[in-house]
């Protein structure tokens, strides 16, 4: 079975969006950590991560913590999910694409287990569910305007509005 977020845990969320771009180019995105301070106002960096494939391990920093992150499910361009451990969270984070005509349904859910959770489990929802909204709304401004470039410079002197 696939991988997916810890059903069990206290403190857990669920966002999805539609955007106006391939799977393939949001896929680009999310598959690659080391472009998320590119796109992402909440991650500040990504060391470095190479082709990522299943058990790639990474680090980064993202909400004041730093997080050291491993590929647990990869099926390209559909879906990916790692694990993540800070000193207070345990954390499981999975993403879902689905075509949908040119547009792509982008689902992403995210546990979180340990003191934080455990101690502050509605704040710990709370952070979760924003980082979620705040991930797919940065993904989606990402995309659509590379969308909207790429296809101003397909259509190459003819008018196309911003």
């Amino acid at each position: 079975s696939l991988f997916d977020i810890d059903i069990s845990a206290r403190a857990q969320a669920r966002a999805s969006i539609l955007i106006s771009a391939s799977r393939e180019a949001v896929w680009a995105r999310i598959s690659d950590p080391e472009t998320w301070p590119d796109w992402n106002r909440d991650v500040e960096w990504v060391g470095a991560v190479g082709c990522v494939t299943v058990g790639t391990r990474f680090e980064w920093r993202a909400g004041g913590m730093t997080i050291r992150s491993t590929v647990q499910a990869l099926d390209a361009p559909s879906f990916i999910g790692w694990t993540g451990k800070t000193t207070v969270v345990s954390a499981r984070h999975i993403w879902r694409l689905t075509a949908e005509g040119a547009n792509t349904r982008v689902e992403t859910a995210e546990s979180f287990r340990g003191a934080y959770a455990t101690l502050l489990t509605g704040h710990a929802k709370r952070t979760i569910q924003k980082a979620l909204e705040q991930g797919l709304a940065d993904l989606k401004s990402e995309c659509e305007d590379a969308a909207r470039v790429e296809l101003r410079e397909r259509c190459l002197g003819l008018s196309v509005p911003p």
